[in-house]
């Protein structure tokens, strides 16, 4: 499995941009970052799409994405029924951006749901949905297949029981948007710092007896060089693999059994 990171961040610049990732070419996890990251060949070959929940830095690029296929190849999105509903409302409304699921369309928007707790396939990939905490309903996604599995805990607050603790991922996709700094603050958000990272990885830590590779993603860049300090000292705390995500990172998984 390889996994590149589209968008590392809880911002928008010319040289960052919102949460996305690519899975071995075909498989995007959220659309923060997606079209700019990606050539309209690229993008062709995306098979299907996972969203976690309906935040703006999420689901951005969703519309152009669907529009740059239409004509050439239709675009499978996976997503819970509220999301859905969020994203016909108000941007796939014939209001604001066509719907794309019209007949009329040479290759439409299907929407398939997914269920916290009820695992599906999805091209090559077994993906279970796992509800986590936030402001708005999320699920993280456990994708495995391809060699290697991942875990992708979406926008949450995770820390003595994170949800995530009952599956073993290779790599742990872990948002980890403010500085301890702004702790108490990000708690109120629904966010997570590396002091609650470090909670939660204790946790996992408890349960499974490893520690995954860890990538932190969802940074807000004015925090970025405090989580990296932050995030420095916790990997040498607990011994672990664990790293500031950044724009076109590329990241070979391996199951723990593989090379």
């Amino acid at each position: 499995m390889k996994v590149r990171i589209l968008g590392a961040h809880q911002g928008e610049s010319d040289t960052i941009r919102f949460t996305s990732f690519l899975v071995d070419g075909k498989l995007v996890i959220d659309a923060g970052g997606l079209t700019s990251a990606l050539s309209l060949e690229e993008q062709l070959a995306v098979d299907a799409v996972l969203i976690t929940h309906r935040h703006f830095d999420h689901i951005k690029d969703l519309p152009g994405f669907a529009f740059n296929r239409w004509e050439q190849k239709g675009l499978d999105l996976y997503c819970t029924d509220s999301t859905q509903a969020a994203l016909q409302a108000h941007i796939f409304n014939d209001v604001v951006w066509p719907s794309m699921t019209h007949t009329i369309m040479r290759h439409p928007l299907v929407f398939h749901s997914v269920r916290a707790g009820v695992s599906s396939k999805v091209l090559d990939y077994e993906v279970l949905p796992l509800e986590t905490s936030h402001t708005v309903p999320v699920v993280g996604y456990y994708v495995e297949g391809n060699g290697g599995s991942l875990f992708y805990t979406g926008d949450t607050r995770a820390e003595d029981a994170p949800s995530w603790a009952h599956v073993r991922p290779d790599l742990l996709l872990a948002e980890t948007t403010m500085s301890s700094d702004h702790d108490a603050e990000a708690e109120r958000v629904g966010h997570m710092t590396p002091l609650s990272l470090g909670r939660a990885l204790r946790a996992f830590h408890k349960k499974q007896g490893y520690y995954p590779q860890t990538v932190c993603v969802h940074i807000n860049p004015h925090h970025e060089g405090r989580i990296r300090e932050e995030i420095t000292a916790l990997a040498q705390e607990l011994g672990a693999d664990i790293r500031l995500g950044s724009e076109g990172m590329e990241i070979d998984v391996f199951s723990r059994g593989g090379a």
